[in-house]
């Protein structure tokens, strides 16, 4: 019998976190139904030997890959290429699932069609253990558990990766991998599949609990700042993705690209914002504003971000008041 859902887990370096992650999934009611993919990227014998142990446990369940160390889009394109379910998900090896929610999702996997399952997740502290907030995907006339077309309602909201369950077929086929050896492959992710993607449902109950505060992880300012030139590779294969999709999207999606892209371009200037002032970083931001004006328009055109607008306003003249409020923001000082 097909299971109904694969989990592909990045495993690197968290043996601290990776038994709650995987007793997260040990639901009874829904065990018979799950693939549990535990990639040990290069992460050495500490990682395969909890996995060995939930393997032997629950052979059923746990099969351990192991690998050379190539980051997270390499997990994720080995998980894609290793998986049996109906349906994919990928779960960082320090994060969890809520119990309530992940049963709900598996229940409904059981008669589901839709290529991409939406589910809003947790955010918690990894210090104190408390919930932050609750990211939730709302849109006018939203129904729980409705099929919609997913060019009716993409351009109300955004759905990052740890929202998305995917059909796991749709992802086999977009003919797109990863950036390996590489941060941030997430919009990566969730953009590459979108020519694909037909249909979609939301279900109610939060899934994935997503922890923050930990000082290695990739979106702190520091190591954003440390691994910049990641974060621009993974700009521009955006935009050569959309350069060449663009034409045959609909309007719809290549407005939901666009977006995507742009938040991407967001986040880079403010990843150069962060840094001391200095006349090297207001060039990088004005260049590349240049290019995307230039070569991407509606990519360009498509940056919601005030802070960003009124950079371009100034002339980019604001820029070493712009840089001092992000790194205040960033408490880069």
């Amino acid at each position: 019998m097909q299971k109904l859902l694969t989990i592909s887990v990045a495993a690197y370096k968290v043996e601290r976190y990776l038994p709650e992650t995987l007793d997260s999934f040990l639901i009874p009611s829904v065990r018979e139904q799950l693939e549990v993919l535990i990639i040990n990227d290069g992460s050495g014998e500490a990682i395969s030997e909890i996995a060995r142990e939930y393997e032997k446990k629950y052979p059923q369940i746990f099969r351990l890959i192991e690998k050379e160390n190539g980051g997270h889009g390499s997990t994720v394109n080995r998980g894609i290429e290793e998986a049996q379910g109906k349906y994919f998900k990928t779960v960082d090896g320090d994060d969890r699932l809520e119990a309530e929610g992940f049963a709900a999702l598996l229940d409904y996997l059981e008669e589901a069609t839709e290529d991409l399952i939406v589910t809003d997740y947790y955010r918690f502290d990894d210090e104190s253990g408390e919930w932050i907030d609750t990211i939730r995907h709302r849109f006018e006339g939203k129904r729980y558990g409705c099929s919609y077309a997913f060019d009716e309602i993409c351009n109300q909201i955004y759905i990052n990766m740890h929202a998305a369950t995917f059909r796991t077929e749709v992802l086999k086929k977009m003919g797109r991998r990863l950036d390996e050896h590489c941060f941030y492959v997430d919009a990566e992710y969730m953009l590459y599949p979108v020519p694909l993607i037909e249909t979609a449902a939301f279900l109610k109950k939060p899934v994935y609990e997503y922890r923050l505060g930990i000082a290695t992880q990739s979106m702190e300012i520091k190591n954003m700042q440390k691994n910049c030139s990641h974060h621009e590779k993974v700009l521009e294969h955006l935009l050569d993705f959309y350069g060449e999709e663009c034409t045959a999207l609909s309007p719809e999606k290549r407005r939901y690209v666009e977006r995507g892209a742009a938040r991407i371009l967001v986040s880079q200037i403010k990843i150069y914002l962060s840094f001391e002032p200095a006349g090297q970083w207001k060039q990088k931001i004005k260049v590349l504003d240049k290019r995307l004006k230039k070569d991407f328009p509606e990519v360009y055109g498509a940056v919601e971000n005030a802070a960003v607008k009124w950079l371009r306003k100034s002339r980019y003249h604001i820029y070493p008041l712009a840089s001092r409020a992000c790194r205040k923001a960033y408490r880069c000082e």
